[in-house]
C-alpha cells in the first residue's frame, strides 16, 4: 500500500515553473512526473511519508505549518537519488529556518518514516534510466529554473481513503 503523506504544496506560480520543466522532460521523450497521471500528482515537497501517521500528528502539523504560510522554499540545484540502473531527479530545496525547525519537531512524532532523514526536494523525474541521465540535466540546465518556490498550503493524503485534504493553506486562499 502506498504511504500515508504530508506534502507542501505551491501557489500556482510555483507549480507552474515546475511543470514547464516537467513538459520540458517529457517533450524530448524523458521519463518526467508530467507522465505521473495519480490524481495526486501536484508538485510538492514532502514533509512526512509513512505507512500510517496518527491523526494526532496530522493535527499537530497543520498547527505549526498554517502560521507560516506562505513560505518561501528557495531552489539550491539539482539532486539525483539512487543507486542504478534507475534514478529520481529532483530539485534540492531549502525551507525557510522556522519552517524547517517545524517540520523536523513533527517528523520527530512520526515512528515510522519512510525516509528517516529529510533531505526537502521537488521531484522532476522518476525511473530515469541511467543512460539518460545526463540529457534530462541538460534539458533541466537548458530550461527556466525557479529560484524559489512558494509553499502556500499543507496537504494531506491518505491512500486507504484516496483522500486528498488541504489542512492549512496561506491567508487569502
Amino acid at each position: 500500500m502506498p504511504d500515508q503523506a504530508l506534502e507542501l504544496s505551491f501557489d500556482a506560480a510555483s507549480a507552474g515553473a515546475v511543470e514547464a520543466q516537467w513538459e520540458a522532460l517529457r517533450e524530448v521523450g524523458l521519463p518526467s512526473q508530467a507522465d505521473h497521471k495519480s490524481m495526486t500528482n501536484a508538485p510538492h515537497a514532502t514533509v512526512v511519508a509513512a505507512v500510517a501517521v496518527d491523526p494526532a500528528v496530522v493535527s499537530v502539523a497543520r498547527d505549526a505549518i498554517a502560521p507560516l504560510l506562505p513560505a518561501r522554499i528557495e531552489v539550491r540545484g539539482l539532486v539525483l537519488f539512487g543507486q542504478g540502473p534507475r534514478y529520481t531527479i529532483a530539485h534540492l530545496v531549502e525551507p525557510e529556518r522556522e519552517l524547517a525547525a517545524a517540520v523536523a519537531r513533527i517528523r520527530e512524532l512520526v515512528p515510522a518514516l519512510r525516509h528517516p532523514v529529510w533531505t526537502p526536494h521537488v521531484t522532476l523525474a522518476r525511473r530515469v534510466p541511467q543512460r539518460l541521465v545526463p540529457t534530462a540535466f541538460e534539458v533541466l540546465q537548458s530550461s527556466e529554473t525557479p529560484r524559489e518556490l512558494i509553499a502556500d498550503r499543507l496537504r494531506w493524503w491518505d491512500p486507504a481513503l484516496e483522500l486528498i485534504e488541504d489542512l492549512a493553506a496561506a491567508p487569502g486562499d
